[in-house]
């Protein structure tokens, strides 16, 4: 805000504060600012060239023997400008993801009868996908290239407080996640195939099986947003000029804010939880092949199998500080003619610039992956007959996991965070008159 607050000097004089107007007591050669909003906000989460700053304020105090010399600016408030941060991420409550898949295909043959011929053939082509990507709490990346600036205050009245810094621009927005993801695929492949023949009689039994199963999960949660590049925060500077001049009243400023601007910095990243992946893959072909007497039984298995259980949970990660951002504290003057009332506070620092967010972490990281892989294949024979079993498998299965929680983002390069210049000027009142 960069309202110009008028109070009253006690608290039943003028109980409510007005913005100042063309009825407020000042000189004509130097106008209070009317009222202007001072606030805006950039893009959440994308880069962008935006600019937040507040209008500059100006006012003096009345001249000496006016008819209300006690009169005083409460607060004067330029800052607290926002340019392209990103956008704070919450969550609460539970994510599930549970995919059941069932595939059990069978192919019997049966030839009955002296000399005679049973042929079973089987063959399966299956890929499944149970992969799952999860993400929550997650907050919004700063923009770039945004500036957010106090506007300057220059003032000879008595202020309570002066306020032009607290800016940000291109902060990366925080993430916040308490609950529950949860990833839980199962599937379960058991094709049969069957070929049963009579005495004297031929059986032959094949199954070809190439099966993709993919049951991998990325869950993301808490984490914050990246820092912006190339942005600028700046508290406006402030000027103020002792107030007893030209009179016989004496009094100060209590409080003189220009600091405490940020700018790239990667927001925090919270997790209270848990992230749970459990899969399961049951997979069991069966082929058989059943000859009689004086047969030949023949039965024949190839399996190529690629099962990826695989998973990446990421919680509670702080989010990294931008590059080549500028934070700094606004300048501060103050001109007395003697020793007055001053000032009780005077801040120009706690400014901040690239810096990588926090990351927090409560809870449990758990990844649980089952596959069973058991193929069969029989071939039987009577007495003086033939029985061939071939079977071939091919199998790929990959249950990694990569687990990462409670890390803080690491801070930019080439940021500059500087607080602002104070000078303070003791002038007697001939100096001022020469």
């Amino acid at each position: 805000m960069a309202d110009a607050l008028i109070r009253g000097p006690g608290p039943f004089t003028d109980p409510g504060a007005r913005p100042a107007s063309t009825n407020s007591q000042h000189h004509d050669s130097d106008p209070v600012q009317p009222e202007h909003p001072a606030s805006a906000v950039g893009t959440i989460g994308h880069p962008g060239n935006h600019a937040a700053a507040g209008p500059d304020v100006s006012s003096t105090k009345p001249a000496a023997g006016a008819s209300d010399p006690g009169m005083a600016i409460a607060s004067v408030e330029s800052g607290a400008n926002l340019a392209g941060n990103g956008g704070d991420g919450h969550f609460y409550g539970g994510i599930i993801h549970a995919s059941l898949l069932i595939y059990e295909p069978v192919n019997i043959s049966v030839s009955l009868g002296y000399g005679s011929v049973a042929l079973a053939s089987q063959s399966n082509n299956l890929n499944v996908d149970q992969s799952a990507f999860q993400m929550a709490g997650v907050g919004g990346h700063g923009g770039n290239d945004n500036i957010a600036s106090g506007a300057s205050v220059s003032t000879s009245l008595g202020a309570g407080m002066i306020a032009s810094g607290d800016n940000s621009a291109g902060n990366g927005g925080s993430g916040y996640f308490s609950g529950a993801i949860v990833d839980a695929p199962v599937v379960i492949y058991h094709p049969i195939n069957i070929a049963v023949a009579g005495s004297g009689g031929t059986a032959h039994a094949s199954q070809s099986n190439t099966v993709e199963i993919d049951q991998s999960a990325t869950q993301i949660a808490g984490v914050g947003g990246n820092g912006g590049n190339a942005n600028v925060s700046a508290g406006g500077s402030v000027v103020t000029l002792d107030p007893s001049w030209g009179s016989s009243n004496a009094g100060g400023v209590s409080d003189v804010q220009t600091g405490g601007s940020q700018v790239g910095n990667g927001g925090d990243g919270a997790f209270y939880g848990g992230l749970v992946h459990t899969s399961f893959v049951l997979y069991d072909p069966i082929n058989i092949a059943v000859a009689g007497y004086g047969s030949n039984a023949h039965s024949v298995q190839t399996n190529d199998a690629y099962v990826d259980q695989s998973t990446v949970q990421i919680a509670g990660i702080g989010g990294y500080g931008g590059n080549g951002n500028a934070a700094a504290g606004g300048h501060a003057s103050l001109l007395s003619h003697g020793l007055w009332g001053g000032s009780d506070a005077i801040a120009t620092g706690s400014n901040g610039a690239g810096n990588g967010g926090n990351g927090y972490f409560a809870g449990s990281l758990i990844d649980v992956s089952v596959a069973i892989y058991a193929p069969i294949n029989i071939a039987i024979a009577g007495s003086h007959s033939t029985a061939v079993a071939d079977q071939v498998n091919n199998v790929h299965i990959d249950q990694s996991a990569v687990q990462i929680a409670g890390l803080g983002g690491d801070g930019g390069h080439g940021n500059l965070a500087l607080g602002g210049d104070l000078s303070a000027h003791l002038l007697s009142d001939l100096h001022l008159l020469g």
